[in-house]
């Protein structure tokens, strides 16, 4: 395809055959009719009309914004109705320049910036966008405004910004719809002085006007009514000024052309829709950081109580096995023999035996202390090695001896001394223990491995049998084994503790409940995990809700980001890339928050810090999911939006 060259040998930048643009209704509105139009490279045209003659609409269908119900639309030599929608944003960012009534400048971003976005679509790198924006400026004379906000500027100098915004590009053609139309007349006639001096270096430039003073001095003009062409002033041989006229390029290179952002600029522009509305993006990132906290913590916490539990279970050996009484034939719990401890200290590898032997003798702290207030504390006799063996220490006094065995002195566990009420012991401290009173020698520390001796009230073997009426049978059997005997002993102790029946006892090993009781917590970790999921649902619902309300806001920045060469994967790519920015800095937040909280309660607790890594990456990615789920109808949306109808967005 090659550009056409009529009258004089000058090569047309526009051309309009036969064009309709009927709007679908009851009736339908036929803006255009019949239109046909030729625009020269260099010309200078004011299109003229009253309201609602169809102007806009024409200015629209030749800057691509909308297709035309029928005819042919040629820019650069091009047919736009046989471009796709990739291709026209192409055309649009490099060879057409757009000014609008309105100016649409982004408040938040200054001069310079807002001059910038008229080549951020061209791959252009921004420090190249950077040079070529102040070029810009300094040519529409506001050099010195390039860090105001347009808040701080006036009409005038912001309709100024935005002719520099549309020549950064060097565009072969400039469509300027009632630049005008807001300013006031001084203001007005210094942007037609603007337009007429850019005219003259050689930029084509159509103006969209209904003021007749404004006609009158451009050089050409063309009325429309009722959506006709009903004069033009070129085809009856209007001037076209001189001046220096840049070569097009060949319509072949045009159509090699794609609209793109860089991925530093995608970013960029994604943190820009998220930085102007800042309480409102702060709002919804919380609900995204509570449910990644919730679930950080929650992972961190149940992590670093497994640690603790398994450090000390570490610490106290995995090498301790307990040997009580099971079931027997019909059901009845059995008694293991008397003998049986010192036959199981006949068993190679092991290092320490210790037994205790229930009583039925209650305690009290006094007396005074009706019956039924016994606290379910439980009176074993003991032996004397028993600290050896299941691998804990006095917390005050001391243990039982071979005379205090004899008398009626007794040794609290932890839990027992704390429901008794006894925290330090005093000269002379006792209890009243099967009806008379027993003196305290010692508190013991919490024997982590064997839970029942922290609940539990101890005296000697010869004290219960002569005090209590103890029988002697042992009820536990604790056997601590070398490390590498622990499953050889383990074989043997059934039939050596009861050699008659080995069915009837029961022989455990302490770590493993343990272990399994750091498993069950498992299950409160994930009630807990599908609580902060919950929470992260409903922070991607605050997501997409805040998605869509910003693309109801922000329909004429789509409208303008579309005339300025974006394409619908671009717009698309900005608002999906605005939900997951949201969400991630929602996540990060949430993982920094739910890793202090681990922290904070695992150190006052005194445990290990344990954040696992899938606690990191799983509500990071999470994060990530939900910004990319809840932002992708929005953005599609968004990206559907027609740029005429978004441009005329209130």
């Amino acid at each position: 395809m090659s550009l056409e060259t009529p009258r004089g040998g000058t090569p047309l930048v526009l051309e309009l055959a036969s064009v309709d643009k009927t709007y679908p209704g009851d009736p339908p509105v036929h803006a255009l009719r019949d239109v046909n139009l030729q625009v020269r490279q260099g010309e200078c045209l004011a299109v003229v009309g009253a309201s609602g003659s169809g102007k806009s609409t024409l200015l629209s269908v030749m800057g691509t914004l909308d297709r035309q119900s029928a005819g042919v639309v040629r820019l650069a030599g091009l047919d736009t109705s046989a471009l796709s929608d990739e291709q026209l944003a192409a055309l649009r960012a490099r060879s057409i320049g757009f000014v609008f009534q309105q100016f649409f400048l982004l408040d938040n971003a200054t001069a310079l910036e807002n001059v910038e976005n008229g080549l951020l679509y061209t791959g252009v790198s921004k420090e190249e966008r950077t040079r070529r924006a102040m070029a810009a400026l300094e040519r529409v004379g506001l050099a010195h405004r390039q860090r105001f906000l347009p808040v701080h500027m006036s009409g005038g100098e912001r309709q100024r910004v935005a002719i520099a915004r549309a020549l950064i590009a060097d565009p072969a053609l400039v469509l300027a719809d009632e630049p005008t139309g807001n300013l006031d007349t001084a203001s007005g006639q210094d942007i037609v002085d603007l337009l007429l001096d850019l005219n003259r270096q050689g930029t084509t430039v159509i103006v969209v006007t209904h003021d007749p003073t404004i006609a009158a001095r451009l050089p050409q003009r063309i009325d429309v009514r009722d959506g006709q062409i009903v004069a033009d002033s070129a085809a009856q041989g209007g001037r076209v000024p001189g001046g220096h006229r840049p070569t097009l390029p060949p319509p072949e290179r045009e159509l090699a052309r794609t609209s793109r952002l860089r991925t530093a600029d995608l970013a960029r522009v994604a943190a820009f829709g998220l930085r102007t509305r800042r309480l409102r993006t702060a709002l919804s990132a919380l609900g995204i950081a509570i449910g990644v906290a919730a679930v950080v913590a929650v992972l961190g916490l149940s992590a670093s109580s497994q640690a603790r539990l398994l450090q000390e279970i570490d610490r106290l050996g995995t090498n301790l096995l307990t040997v009580s009484p099971g079931s027997g034939m019909f059901g009845d719990m059995t008694e293991l023999p008397k003998t049986a401890p010192g036959m199981i200290a006949r068993i190679a590898g092991v290092e320490h035996v210790a037994d205790i032997g229930s009583t039925d003798a209650e305690v009290f702290r006094s007396p005074l202390i009706p019956s039924y207030e016994s606290g379910g504390l439980t009176v074993y006799a003991t032996s004397l090695d028993l600290l050896s063996a299941v691998g804990t220490k006095v917390a005050m006094g001391r243990f039982l001896s071979a005379a205090t065995a004899r008398e009626p002195v007794t040794v609290l566990g932890a839990e027992a001394a704390t429901q008794l009420g006894i925290d330090r012991l005093y000269p002379g401290e006792r209890i009243w223990l099967g009806g008379q009173w027993f003196y305290i020698a010692g508190i013991l520390k919490p024997a982590a491995l064997t839970p029942e001796i922290d609940s539990s009230v101890l005296v000697g073997f010869p004290a219960a049998e002569r005090y209590l009426g103890f029988d002697g049978h042992p009820t536990n059997i604790y056997v601590r084994t070398q490390q590498d005997s622990v499953q050889s002993v383990y074989q043997l102790l059934a039939e050596q503790a009861y050699p008659e029946s080995p069915s009837s006892v029961s022989v455990s090993q302490p770590s493993q409940a343990l272990t399994a009781r750091a498993a069950a917590k498992n299950t409160f970790t994930d009630l807990f995990v599908g609580l902060g999921a919950v929470a992260l649902f409903v922070g991607g619902v605050g997501v997409a809700n805040i998605m869509v309300i910003s693309v109801l806001e922000r329909r004429r920045e789509i409208g303008l980001r579309r005339a300025l060469g974006a394409t619908r994967r671009l717009i698309r790519s900005q608002f999906l890339g605005e939900a997951i920015l949201l969400s991630v800095s929602g996540g990060v937040v949430g993982s920094g928050g739910g890793a202090l909280a681990t922290l904070i309660y695992a150190w006052s607790q005194h445990w290990l810090v344990v954040v696992p890594l899938i606690a990191w990456t799983g509500g990071l990615a999470a994060a990530l999911a939900i910004g990319a789920v809840a932002g992708y109808l929005p953005a599609r949306g968004a990206a559907n939006l027609s740029p005429t109808e978004a441009l005329r967005a209130l």
